[in-house]
């Protein structure tokens, strides 16, 4: 069985996060994506304390389309180094990955 993970990113605006989510889906590298408003990041870039309000992005994918969904998220992202993080999901209902798995075909 091929195991599930999420992909999470972040962006500045809806509009973005929008593109980014609906460019993962006709693709079909992911079968669900999440967009939640209303994130606050603090971070450190350039030896500054940032404070942004940003977009948090959820790409629910497979571990065999894990690399390229990363990548074309990296390559239609507007910031300079966005965050792309792959978290592997260790326990998932059958349902729901027999599912995913579908909708990745």
């Amino acid at each position: 069985m091929v195991s599930a993970c999420m992909i999470m990113t972040t962006t500045d605006s809806e509009a973005h996060a929008t593109q980014l989510a609906k460019i993962a889906l006709e693709l079909k590298l992911a079968a669900c994506v999440q967009i939640i408003p209303g994130v606050r990041s603090l971070y450190l870039w350039k030896d500054k304390i940032q404070d942004t309000r940003e977009f948090l992005i959820y790409f629910k994918t497979d571990s065999r389309r894990a690399d390229e969904l990363m990548s074309k998220i990296k390559g239609e992202h507007k910031y300079e180094t966005p965050e792309i993080i792959s978290v592997s999901i260790d326990s998932i209902d059958q349902e729901y990955h027999k599912w995913l798995t579908a909708s990745l075909s």
